[in-house]
């Protein structure tokens, strides 16, 4: 009863929104995504989770177009809900609060100009052509400004505030309530802004986008709520989530600095180049640098700065049944010293998909991503026949990966990483004695224009060097899922 009333809400709110002024025209579309399968969600020996998922995630989209200068977007999602649990209001009674608002923005043009804004909650992403962004491609409050100078080279300039006032740690906590909120210096230098800018460039069979960002950092901005404790535990948290990415690994607390905020920035240059058709070519290179200042690793002072870098590049061939291709990548590693900050490249909320199992490529919903969303810490080469068909409606992909890890062996023999899985600093940790092996051969067949049927296997051949852990991994670790797909 509860989804249905805040549905009915939800729908009043817009509905009332759109007769508060001009009519408009009212479009929807979406993608709802129904799932069963069985995976290996660890490579944990130790873990003895439920490997059997069915799940459903529902994705919504109206928009409220007054012309062709004006639109508004609301973009509802219900899910992910796992079958059978209570607290994603899908169990017995299925009676749970589970929507939520991805986007709601606004489209508009400036009057008597070129200049398009955007304001509100959207997707904010950094541009990457080989397999999708390792920086960061999420969603976010903001404002972004479009301006194409011509019909060969545009603009796009962007400020998100990523976090503010999330800093519980003056609250006082009574069975898991804020009973009590004391105004203090924690409450201070805790917002997260990000400025982007990007200038994409088109011409006859080539894109190229050279691309910038820097990042204001309060000091408090990634502590959370330290009354939880979430510096020790994997942080499933936004603020969690985002210390895995701009942080160096072991990093439990910040101190000795007196600095009320830390800098971060990127820099970028991605390029898609088809002026050879049916022959492509896809490269992006990322570097970045996080400075926080100092904090305890490991129980010593250590320095917080991070800054990495990252090449990739992608080569395919279309033919007429098939588009075989190959994508490299080489990520810098951690080196021998935890305490002088880290080698890795930062970011924020990546989505990396080389691949289907290892990486975050499945399209739909599924337990993938084994080795996280960044190529942090990593190179890799996969082989990839994509586009296979043969017969109508029906479509495959395979997929042939090997990787290895490029953070020494150093950080794991001095205890600052204890096992690959699980690190608060990073969700998977592969040095540069450790490789692994995977495959993927996933199937797409259109049931009718609007329903899609997908079946995902997956393999994955882990290899840890036992001179350096001292772990029980599962080497074998195995996917097959089906998701059923109705996009309207």
């Amino acid at each position: 009863m509860k989804r249905i009333v805040t549905l009915l809400l939800a729908a009043g709110l817009v509905l009332g929104a759109a007769g508060a002024g001009n009519a408009a025209d009212v479009k929807v579309k979406g993608m709802w995504d129904f799932a069963v399968g069985w995976a290996d969600s660890s490579f944990n020996a130790g873990d003895n989770g439920d490997n059997f998922v069915a799940r459903q995630r529902l994705r919504t989209q109206v928009d409220f177009i007054a012309s062709e200068t004006l639109k508004g977007v609301v973009f509802f999602e219900i899910g992910d809900q796992n079958w059978g649990r209570a607290n994603q209001g899908a169990s017995l009674g299925t009676d749970g609060t589970v929507i939520e608002v991805r986007y709601s923005y606004v489209d508009w043009v400036v009057p008597n100009t070129e200049l398009k804004v955007r304001m509100g909650l959207q997707p904010i992403a950094f541009p990457g052509y080989v397999a999708d962004s390792s920086v960061l491609n999420h969603d976010g409050a903001g404002i972004t400004l479009n301006y194409a100078f011509n019909e060969n080279v545009a603009a796009t300039f962007f400020w998100a505030r990523l976090e503010n006032d999330n800093d519980l740690s003056k609250d006082e906590i009574e069975n898991n309530k804020i009973v009590k909120k004391t105004p203090g210096d924690n409450f201070r230098h805790d917002a997260f802004d990000l400025f982007g800018l990007t200038l994409p460039m088109t011409f006859d069979g080539v894109k190229v986008t050279p691309w910038g960002a820097y990042a204001s950092i309060g000091r408090n901005a990634l502590d959370g709520d330290r009354n939880t404790n979430h510096w020790g535990g994997a942080a499933g948290d936004q603020i969690g989530k985002l210390r895995q990415g701009m942080l160096p690994m072991g990093v439990t607390s910040f101190s000795g600095s007196d600095d009320s905020r830390g800098d971060a920035w990127w820099l970028g240059l991605t390029g898609d180049i088809t002026v050879w058709n049916p022959f492509r070519l896809a490269f992006d290179f990322n570097y970045g640098s996080v400075d926080m200042g100092e904090g305890i690793i490991r129980g010593k002072h250590g320095d917080l700065e991070r800054k990495g870098w990252l090449a990739s590049l992608l080569a395919e061939y279309k033919l007429d049944s098939v588009t075989p291709g190959l994508i490299f990548w080489y990520a810098s590693g951690d080196d021998d010293d935890p305490y002088d900050g880290s080698e890795r490249l930062p970011s924020m909320r990546p989505a990396w998909k080389p691949t289907s199992y290892g990486f975050d490529g499945y399209y739909a919903i599924d337990p993938g991503e084994m080795f996280g969303t960044s190529a942090a810490g990593t190179w890799g080469i996969v082989a990839q026949l994509k586009d296979i068909t043969f017969t109508e409606d029906l479509n495959h992909v395979f997929r042939v990966g090997y990787y290895r890890g490029t953070n020494d062996e150093a950080m794991v023999k001095k205890g600052i990483v204890t096992a690959p899985w699980g690190n608060p600093g990073s969700p998977f940790y592969l040095t540069e004695e450790d490789a692994a092996w995977e495959v993927n051969f996933d199937t797409t067949y259109k049931i009718y224009e609007d329903l899609t049927l997908n079946v995902a296997l997956g393999y994955i051949y882990l290899d840890l060097d036992n001179s350096v852990w001292n772990v029980d991994e599962n080497k074998n670790n195995f996917k097959a899922m089906v998701n059923m797909r109705y996009a309207f």
